[in-house]
């Protein structure tokens, strides 16, 4: 099933406000460190490179600018509030 451009937004706005959230928390604890970082990265992309599966890798290539954009705008939303 082709994901619908609504639910690949969705997926990524979530995903990036959960990554800023846990990061803020584990922050709170103390440093984090460059593997923190990544798994944190990691853990919030596994969605969305779940959500554009179904799709072709060219159809993928050629979202990804889209994907890139829409995760630069979730983070600048969520970093503003």
């Amino acid at each position: 099933m082709i994901p619908d451009a609504r639910e690949i937004h969705r997926v990524i706005t979530a995903s990036v406000r959960e990554l800023l959230e846990t990061a803020r928390l584990e922050a709170q604890a103390g440093p984090m460190d460059v593997a923190d970082i990544e798994r944190l990265i990691f853990r919030a992309a596994a969605p969305i490179v779940h959500s554009v599966s179904p799709l072709t890798e060219a159809q993928r290539g050629e979202l990804l600018p889209n994907i890139v954009r829409l995760m630069l705008a979730a983070f600048l939303e969520e970093h503003a509030r």
